[in-house]
C-alpha cells in the first residue's frame, strides 16, 4: 500500500536510539564514555565504562564490540566509532593496568552522592545490576554481615562476574576452578598477543580483593560434587564451567599423531606447555580460535573466533607455513574482520570453500590432508547456504599437524541423576533465561555451559543475572521494586555536535608492525591523546533528540527543506503503518481512527504526520533553528532507574543520560 512503517516516540524509543548501549549485553553507556574522552574528562569516562563491567580493561582489548556493529555512525560513512579502542584508552589511564588505577568500589558511593542532583549523573546505566545500585543496596540491607555462602563453579568471565557482584552485595563466595590458574577462556583460549597476562591477572586480583576466594586445580565431578557443596553449607551454586571440549571433525585419520584440537592446543600454549606442531600446519575452521591458533603457531618460532586464534598462535609457535581450511566464503566466515585482516598481514593463507575429506598418515603420524573444493548449495535452517563438495576436485596438502577449530561443547559428565539438573538436546544445562535457574532449586547456570560458546560480554551479563537471582533466592525470592524516570532537557545550539566532525574518517587503533609480530607481544596498541580525542569526536551523540511540539507546528515544511540529510518527510495520515500504538496516537490526537483516514475522503484534510529517518540524523540542529514557531527543540534524554528494597528503605540509584 506504499505506507511508511513507523514507531511512536516514547521512552523505549529514546533508549533504543542510543544504539551502542542498547546493543551491549550489559548496557554499557558507550555514548557517554566516548563523549567523556572528547571533552577530556577521562576519569569520569573510565567510571562510566567500568560501572557495569568488572572486565573493562579486558573488554577494551578483546571484546567483540556489538556496540560498534550497532553504532549509528555506520549509516553516515560506513564506519562506526572505535568504541572498544576508546574504552582501552580510558583504562590505560585509570584501569587496573594504569598507575592511577581508580578502584570503583571505593569511590562510587561518594561519586553518586556528590552528583545525585546533577542532570549528568553517572553514565546511562539502564540495568538494575549496575554496581552503583548494588553498593547502595549493600549499604542499606547487609553492610555489616555476610548473608550466606555461595559456590561458583568456574573462574571464567561469567563465574568471576557473579562472584564479584555477590561479594559486593555481602555474600561469602568461593570459586572452584579446574585449571591451575583463573580466567577460563580469557586465559586458556585467548593468546597473550591479544590479551596480556598482566592485565588479566590484575583484573582478577581486583575481584579477589573484594573477598572472593578461588580454589584452583579443583574439578567438579572429581574433587567435589554438587551434593558435597550443599553439605558444606553452600546455600546457592552457580555453574559457569564453560565449554572446553572440541567438537570432533569426524574424519578418517583423526586419531593420528599430529591431529590436535584447537581448544586443547591453545590451552596448552597459554599455560606454558610445549607443543610440537612441525613446520607446516593446517587449521580447520573459520572462527577466531582457528585464527589465534595459526597465528600462535607462527609466533612460536622466533585463533567464537577459534580458527583465527588457533592459526595465529600456530604461526607464532614456529610453523613456517600455517593456513586455514574453511568450507565457506570469506563473507560467511564468523571470525571478526580485524582478526582476519591481521592474520593475512602476517602471511597466513586462508583456503576458502575448501574442506578436509580425510587425514593421511605414515607410521601413525600425520603426513597430509586430502581436501575437496566446495560450492554453495541450498540454504539450511539458519538461512546459510550449505557447502556441497565438487566432484573430482580433491587435492592433497602435505602437513605436519592438523588443528581442528570447528566448535566447542560443554563437558557435563559431572551431572548425576541425583543432581536433578535437566540437560538440553544441544548438550547444555537447561536454565530459565531470565533467572538462570536450573531444574534444581538453588542451583543456577550460565555462560557457555548453559548457552553454548558466546562472547565475553554476554558471559558478563550472565554473571550479573546469576548474582541477582542468587540474591533473590537467599532473600526468600523477594524482588526489589525497580522504578524508572526519564527527563528531556533542552540544550543550546552550542552544545550540539560539531558538523565538521562528519568529515573525519575512522582510524583504527594502532598495531604493532607486522615484522615485529613473531613473539607474543601485544599486537594492538592504545590510542594516543590526540587520536583518541579525534575519534571520540566522531560520535553522533545519540542521546540528543529532536523534540516536536505538534501544537506549535504549522506544517510549513521548513524542517524538511533545511535538513542536509533528508531525514524528514511530511506525509498524509493514511500512509502511516506500524504497531497498534500508532493507531492509538492518531485517534487520541484527532478523534478519528487510522482506518478512517485510510479510507480517504474529507478525513485526509484533518491532519498530517512528520516522520523522521533516525539512522541519518547527525544532530546538527538546523531543523530547530529554521522552525519559525519554535515547534522543534534539541533536547538531551536522561533516564534513571532506582532499586527500592523490599523494606522501602532509601533507594539505590543508577542514573543515565
Amino acid at each position: 500500500d506504499d505506507r511508511y512503517r513507523v514507531k511512536i516516540i516514547d521512552e523505549t524509543y529514546y533508549r533504543d536510539v542510543v544504539s551502542c548501549q542498547a546493543a551491549c549485553p550489559v548496557h554499557t553507556d558507550a555514548c557517554n564514555y566516548v563523549n567523556a574522552v572528547a571533552s577530556g574528562d577521562i576519569k569520569e569516562g573510565y567510571l562510566i565504562a567500568r560501572q557495569p563491567n568488572p572486565f573493562a580493561s579486558i573488554c577494551g582489548r578483546v571484546c567483540n564490540a556489538p556496540c560498534e556493529t550497532a553504532c549509528r555512525r555506520r549509516h553516515i560513512d560506513g564506519r562506526p566509532i572505535t568504541i572498544r579502542a576508546l574504552k582501552r584508552y580510558l583504562c590505560e589511564h585509570y584501569g587496573v593496568e594504569s598507575r592511577d588505577y581508580t578502584d570503583i568500589g571505593n569511590v562510587l558511593n561518594s561519586y553518586i552522592v556528590d552528583r545525585r542532583d546533577e542532570a549528568a549523573g553517572l553514565g546511562n546505566s539502564s540495568t538494575v545490576e549496575s554496581m552503583s545500585a548494588m553498593l547502595q543496596l549493600q549499604k542499606k540491607r547487609r553492610a555489616t554481615s555476610k548473608q550466606g555462602k555461595v559456590a561458583v563453579v568456574g573462574a571464567g568471565p561469567a563465574g568471576l562476574t557473579a562472584a564479584h557482584d555477590l561479594a559486593v552485595m555481602g555474600y561469602e563466595v568461593t570459586i572452584f576452578e579446574a585449571a591451575p590458574a583463573p580466567g577460563g577462556m580469557l586465559l586458556l583460549g585467548i593468546p597473550e598477543y591479544r590479551l596480556p597476562r598482566d592485565v588479566l591477572k590484575r583484573e582478577i586480583e581486583d575481584i579477589q580483593k573484594r573477598g572472593v576466594e578461588i580454589k584452583l586445580n579443583t574439578r567438579l565431578g572429581r574433587d567435589f560434587t554438587l551434593s558435597s557443596l550443599k553439605k558444606d553449607g553452600y546455600g546457592a551454586i552457580f555453574i559457569a564451567s564453560g565449554a572446553h571440549r572440541d567438537v570432533p571433525m569426524g574424519l578418517e585419520g583423526e586419531e593420528l599423531e599430529g591431529v590436535i584440537s584447537g581448544v586443547d592446543f591453545l590451552r596448552k600454549i597459554n599455560i606454558g606447555q610445549i607443543v610440537d606442531i612441525g613446520r607446516r600446519v593446517a587449521v580447520v575452521g573459520g572462527g577466531n580460535v582457528a585464527m589465534d591458533a595459526v597465528r600462535t603457531a607462527l609466533r612460536l618460532g622466533d585463533v567464537q573466533n577459534l580458527a583465527i586464534d588457533t592459526v595465529r598462535t600456530a604461526s607464532r609457535l614456529g610453523a613456517k607455513e600455517a593456513f586455514i581450511l574453511y568450507r565457506r566464503s570469506r563473507e560467511e566466515m564468523p571470525a571478526s574482520e580485524v582478526e582476519i585482516e591481521e592474520a593475512i598481514e602476517e602471511g597466513i593463507k586462508i583456503h576458502y570453500q575448501v574442506a578436509p575429506g580425510r587425514i593421511l598418515g605414515d607410521n601413525g603420524k600425520v603426513r597430509a590432508v586430502e581436501c575437496v573444493r566446495m560450492r554453495p548449495g541450498e540454504p539450511d535452517d539458519n538461512g546459510r547456504r550449505r557447502p556441497i563438495p565438487i566432484e573430482g576436485s580433491e587435492f592433497v596438502l602435505e602437513v605436519d599437524s592438523v588443528i581442528s577449530a570447528t566448535g566447542q561443547v560443554a563437558d557435563l559428565s559431572f551431572i548425576t541423576p541425583e543432581d536433578n539438573i535437566l540437560i538440553t538436546p544441544a548438550g547444555t544445562i537447561a536454565v530459565d533465561e531470565v533467572t538462570l535457574a536450573t531444574t534444581e532449586p538453588g542451583v543456577f547456570a550460565g555462560g557457555d555451559v548453559a548457552f553454548g560458546p558466546r562472547i565475553i560480554i554476554e558471559a558478563v551479563r550472565d554473571g550479573h543475572k546469576a548474582a541477582r537471582s542468587v540474591d533473590q533466592f537467599y532473600q526468600g525470592d523477594k524482588k526489589p521494586t525497580v522504578e524508572s524516570r526519564s527527563v528531556m532537557e533542552e540544550i543550546t545550539h552550542e552544545k550540539l555536535p560539531a558538523v565538521k566532525w562528519l568529515s573525519i574518517r575512522q582510524k583504527p587503533a594502532p598495531a604493532l608492525p607486522v615484522q615485529n609480530r613473531r613473539g607474543f607481544q601485544e599486537v594492538e596498541q592504545a590510542f594516543g591523546e590526540a587520536a583518541a580525542f579525534t575519534q571520540a569526536s566522531r560520535c553522533l551523540q545519540c542521546n540528543i533528540q529532536t523534540v516536536f511540539d505538534s501544537d506549535l507546528c504549522i506544517l510549513c515544511g521548513g524542517c524538511v527543506d533545511v535538513c542536509p540529510r533528508s531525514c524528514y518527510s511530511i506525509i498524509r495520515l493514511d500512509k502511516l503503518d506500524g504497531e497498534e500504538s500508532v493507531a492509538s496516537v492518531v485517534e487520541a490526537r484527532y478523534g478519528i481512527s487510522l482506518e478512517t483516514f485510510r479510507k480517504g475522503g474529507d478525513a485526509l484534510e484533518q491532519g498530517a504526520a512528520i516522520i523522521k529517518d533516525e539512522d541519518n540524523c547527525v544532530r546538527c540542529g538546523l531543523c530547530a533553528e529554521r522552525c519559525p514557531t519554535g515547534a522543534i527543540t534539541m533536547e538531551t534524554f536522561t533516564f534513571s532507574e532506582r532499586i527500592v528494597p523490599e523494606n522501602n528503605g532509601t533507594p539505590a540509584e543508577a542514573r543515565g543520560k
